[in-house]
């Protein structure tokens, strides 16, 4: 399998990237179930015992799967070692972010898929606030450098844009 070398401002664009996709399923599903169900009011009944069950799921998932993810993250941050390759903590901080970003984007799903079953107004909210937390976890430079340990040589390349930081398996 052939690789590919990151340069520093290539490693953070894609951490831009992976965050703005994760972030556009969020809202860009959010918002085609809300105008499916304002645009279907007569089509689509209330289910209320959907509801009632969805009301105690809702919450439930709304706020422990966003703190599960943040919980599971800090751990399994604190497992990578200062004696790591740049590269290889690189790339465990890059899957951690993934993880941590799907233990956001569930809940804001369930709850967008909520308001489209029942109407309840609830779940918009839900979904809203979500996003809202969802926009203050936004990958940057100076929250990895706070968050992993790095030498000062390693910092210096991830402060150069263009020093190679890290390598990607890429497909033929």
């Amino acid at each position: 399998m052939d690789r590919k070398t990151l340069t520093s401002r290539q490693y953070f664009k894609l951490l831009s990237l992976i965050y703005g996709v994760m972030l556009l399923a969020q809202v860009g599903t959010g918002t085609v179930l809300f105008l499916l169900r304002n645009t279907q009011l007569e089509v689509t009944p209330n289910h209320e015992m959907l509801s009632q069950a969805l009301m105690y799921i809702g919450p439930f998932l709304a706020f422990m799967l966003p703190f599960m993810g943040w919980a599971i993250s800090k751990q399994t941050l604190k497992t990578i070692s200062s004696k790591e390759s740049l590269s290889e903590k690189l790339r465990k901080y890059q899957s951690n972010l993934l993880l941590k970003y799907a233990f956001f984007e569930a809940p804001t799903l369930v709850s967008a898929f909520g308001y489209f079953l029942t109407g309840n107004i609830w779940f918009l909210g839900a979904g809203i606030g979500l996003v809202l937390f969802f926009l203050t976890q936004a990958p940057s430079k100076k929250r990895l450098l706070k968050t992993l340990p790095f030498s000062p040589i390693e910092e210096a390349k991830l402060n150069n844009p263009e020093a190679e930081v890290t390598e990607l398996p890429i497909k033929d």
